[in-house]
């Protein structure tokens, strides 16, 4: 049986021995660790425009010319501009048609706008007349209670001739 006592320091490499393992592991976790959060923090490489590439390159676009095409290409040529040209001019009277539509709408909604705004100022022109006219009203009931309650204090106090000359009741 083999005993170790404390007084005894254990040989270098036995202890070498039993901190290599551990020593790797931190290693190869910290190295991990690391290429994990550079993975994370790097930006994935922009997609490539393939149209792009092909113009960087120097690569543009050439029309044939007729002669190098057989008389078949020519007239399948012919046929696919004309239905383009044809698609083309559709679409374009379409859109003259709905740019039409789009203005007229628009006109009869500046029409309807124009229309509340006036019938707005005139109903406030109306209501604002009114207000003048119940204030005015008003300030001449609250002068003819006044006078009325004069009359009647002056009856109230015997004075007879403002009395019989303001006997009128209010309105």
């Amino acid at each position: 049986m083999i005993r170790h006592t404390p007084s005894r320091p254990l040989p270098s490499r036995v202890w070498t021995a039993l901190m290599l393992p551990s020593a790797l592991a931190l290693a190869l976790s910290a190295g991990a660790s690391y290429a994990q959060s550079q993975n994370q923090s790097a930006t994935p490489p922009a997609p490539k425009d393939p149209v792009a590439e092909m113009l960087a390159k120097g690569e543009r676009y050439h029309r044939a010319p007729d002669s190098a095409q057989t008389p078949q290409e020519l007239r399948e040529t012919q046929a696919l501009n004309a239905e383009i040209v044809a698609q083309n001019d559709l679409a374009e009277n379409e859109d003259r048609a709905n740019q039409a539509a789009q203005a007229d709408a628009q006109r009869r909604w500046q029409a309807e706008v124009d229309q509340t705004q006036a019938d707005a100022r005139l109903a406030q022109e109306r209501h604002e007349a009114e207000l003048r006219a119940a204030e005015e009203a008003q300030a001449r009931y609250e002068r003819d209670m006044a006078d009325w309650r004069a009359t009647v204090a002056a009856c109230e106090r015997g004075d007879t001739a403002r009395c019989n000359a303001g006997r009128q009741a209010p309105n």
